[in-house]
């Protein structure tokens, strides 16, 4: 196989370009991870729960939709909880997630199917509460794993200002770890600067505090981070394009 960029101004131009000339699909990035999906014809449920999708597959008329921001986060948490505690478990981490556009829904869907509690906010804080709302108590559809799941996690939506305040109360503990997943571009300086201090102020309490990043172009809080979760986004997409499903 060979591997390419293509770059189109719009997600139609996209779609037309890569159909035509014989691609087996491609990894989908910002800002088209939500309007790829109108081409999508057998959506998987995560990315069809999400309306969000960063890998898209061709096999014949048909286009096939996952997301692979959710199984980076998801690995990254199971990642995280074992060196916290020595076990599988998820029972001492909660998460905070910062935005909610395609990747942030992606990381709150991957961190309550793994059980964390979570919050998540955003600068319009009706989107956050309208993601939390359609995912709370949502069935889980995603795998027969987290069918056997007997716990998910449960989501909230906050305000960035009752955030903060969260971060120096009751998210902060020396016996608790929170997991505060940014995913705002760093074009947005006055947002990056208000968490950035957010970050610094926790961390010179009792807190134990974990950021990961989603970009890592231009990071803003931990640019390890962001390149840890490309990597495995790298890894699922490969697996899922060499059809070991």
């Amino acid at each position: 196989m060979s591997y390419n960029l293509v770059e189109r101004h719009t997600i139609e131009e996209s779609i037309t370009y890569l159909k035509e000339n014989g691609y087996y699909g491609a990894n989908v990035t910002a800002p088209f991870k939500e309007s790829a999906m109108q081409f999508v014809t057998n959506p998987d449920p995560v990315s069809r729960v999400l309306n969000a999708t960063n890998l898209i597959l061709f096999k014949g008329s048909k286009i096939f939709s996952y997301n692979t921001d959710y199984l980076a986060v998801r690995r990254i948490i199971q990642e995280l909880c074992t060196t916290n505690t020595k076990s599988s478990t998820s029972s001492n981490t909660a998460a905070i997630v910062v935005g909610c556009g395609g990747a942030g829904k992606a990381a709150a869907l991957a961190c309550i199917h793994e059980g964390l509690n979570t919050i998540i906010t955003n600068r319009t804080l009706s989107k956050a509460e309208d993601f939390a709302k359609a995912i709370s108590g949502l069935s889980d559809k995603t795998s027969a794993e987290m069918k056997a799941k007997q716990k998910l996690g449960k989501i909230n939506a906050l305000s960035i200002a009752e955030t903060e305040s969260l971060l120096k109360t009751a998210f902060c503990s020396e016996s608790k770890t929170t997991l505060l997943i940014y995913t705002i571009p760093k074009t947005n300086d006055a947002f990056c600067n208000a968490f950035s201090k957010i970050v610094r102020e926790a961390k010179a309490t009792t807190c134990r505090l974990t950021v990961v990043e989603a970009n890592y172009k231009d990071p803003c809080l931990n640019p390890q981070s962001g390149r840890t979760w490309l990597q495995y986004q790298a890894i699922e997409s490969f697996r899922l394009f060499a059809g070991i499903i």
